[in-house]
């Protein structure tokens, strides 16, 4: 069976992807798209984001995922045109490629603010507003990293 031929009943679900601009963010909302949800892309890269959000009929919002003023008035924004949240895609990730012994503590600050720091701001704010209508889905994206060492 090929997955054009499933449906996830997505049909007027709002789903926000974070990381939605590219990569497999970017899969995931055309994939939602196809399916009817109201989709929501969330990135801090806005030109390509925008232009997803152009060709899919889809939403952009600018927010940096590790920052929580910019976690709520995102959430905010999407409950307030939406009036709810079914689906959360945790998926906004970054890597600073570097030998161990040269990772500055920026880098690796920057990794942990987006990866865990967002995906925890993101989970959180989305499970408040699912919990106040009624439930929802959280999907938490993650690298192959997470469970692999890169040697160096």
């Amino acid at each position: 069976m090929s997955n054009t031929s499933i449906s996830f009943g997505l049909k007027d679900r709002v789903c926000i992807v974070t990381g939605g601009s590219q990569g497999i963010g970017e899969a995931c909302a055309r994939r939602f798209a196809r399916e009817g949800a109201r989709v929501v892309i969330a990135d801090i890269a806005d030109a390509p984001g925008q232009a997803l959000a152009s060709e899919l009929g889809a939403t952009y919002i600018h927010c940096d995922v590790g920052d929580k003023p910019q976690v709520d008035a995102m959430v905010a924004r999407v409950i307030a045109t939406n009036g709810r949240i079914d689906v959360l895609v945790n998926n906004a990730g970054i890597f600073k490629a570097a030998d161990f012994l040269d990772v500055t503590e920026e880098d690796f600050d920057a990794v942990i603010k987006v990866n865990i720091k967002g995906s925890f701001l993101m989970g959180q704010a989305a499970a408040r507003a699912m919990k106040s209508t009624g439930g929802g889905a959280i999907v938490n994206m993650s690298s192959v990293n997470a469970v692999l060492a890169i040697p160096n």
